[in-house]
């Protein structure tokens, strides 16, 4: 969609009328040529220097994450050849293999957060701009229809000794989306979880992922004998949203076990270059915007255009046309107003 300025109507002007007011109204030339030349005291650091370190310092997050992804590519390709070898032509070892390979990968991924330099979440998405966080399903709050039906109810939630006190959230009946959202997120908030709604419609939590690797063991909870037990607390079971998990147990002794494990490792391997991708073009755009601006004079780009819209008005300045041009300029012509764009 392409997005114009829309500039304001001018009135028709007597080209005549209009040079008698600029000639009366122009005043005496200035000693020392351009106003532009006259000496100022340091400033304080430009918008755009403040931008390039953090353009540097997205680099670097994108760089680690980049690393980490590679590392992780390896290891899902290794694991793909594994499983290929074991499904096309058996052999005795190839189940301590498989089994090698799928330890290193799962220690990989429990690895992620330090080895990425908190740049990418259990869903390798990537997070520049704010702290990684986990989001994950909670057992018995997974439906708001579910919650809704359950009527008026007052929960409490406990969380050792990474929560205070406990804190309460107030159900009442008939109650909508946003109103039980709201609700979570007032209380549980003082936790630091958010409540949210996924594609699905289906109720998620969100923690810094930091917090709730602290939080997760200890939050209990206790209802009214509607969604949860009365007069005690219950340990809360929580499933984390993550793109690649291997099961718990390997099932290798069956050729259908061995073909879904294989189809899994595939997909995320494809999810995995198509994010090294991905990755590999926003860094050569920054690369390459870096360059450019290491080598621009904001100085003496300042003076530049100065001096080129102080030549357009000495040129002709009874010119109605060239004041329109330098207004014109001015107004649509921002090199920080682009560089904010940019960010």
């Amino acid at each position: 969609m392409k997005i114009g300025k829309q500039l304001p109507a001018v009135s028709a002007i007597n080209p005549q009328e209009r040079r008698e007011a600029l000639l009366r109204d122009t005043p005496a030339p200035l000693r020392g040529g351009l106003p532009s030349e006259t000496p100022h005291a340091e400033t304080a650091p430009s918008k755009s220097t403040s931008f390039s370190l953090q353009l540097n310092q997205q680099l670097s997050s994108m760089q680690s994450a980049d690393s980490y992804l590679g590392d992780l590519q390896s290891r899902l390709s290794q694991l793909k050849l594994d499983l290929s070898r074991q499904i096309s032509a058996p052999q005795p070892s190839g189940e301590e293999n498989i089994r090698r390979s799928a330890q290193q990968l799962d220690e990989l991924l429990k690895a992620r957060r330090q080895r990425s330099g908190e740049s990418l979440d259990a869903t390798l998405k990537l997070r520049l701009t704010e702290p990684v966080r986990s989001r994950f399903s909670l057992q018995g709050l997974e439906s708001l229809e579910q919650i809704r039906q359950s009527g008026r109810e007052t929960l409490l939630f406990s969380g050792g000794r990474q929560l205070a006190e406990p804190v309460a959230v107030v159900l009442d009946d008939e109650m909508t989306d946003e109103q039980i959202l709201r609700r979570f997120n007032g209380s549980l908030g003082q936790a630091g979880i958010r409540a949210e709604l996924d594609q699905n419609g289906e109720l998620k939590f969100s923690a810094r992922e930091a917090d709730w690797q602290k939080l997760k063991g200890q939050l209990a909870v206790q209802g009214e004998g509607k969604l949860f037990e009365k007069g005690r607390y219950v340990r809360l079971q929580s499933q984390e949203d993550q793109l690649l998990a291997l099961p718990e147990e390997l099932q290798l002794d069956s050729f259908r076990e061995l073909r879904r494990l294989l189809d899994s490792v595939v997909t995320g391997l494809d999810k995995v270059t198509a994010l090294r991708e991905q990755l590999s073009n926003r860094q050569k755009e920054i690369r390459e915007f870096l360059a450019r601006q290491a080598h621009a004079d904001e100085k003496q780009w300042a003076l530049d255009f100065s001096r080129s819209v102080f030549n357009l008005m000495q040129r002709s300045p009874s010119s109605y046309a060239a004041v329109t041009q330098t207004v014109v300029a001015q107004a649509i012509i921002s090199r920080f107003a682009v560089v904010s764009l940019l960010s």
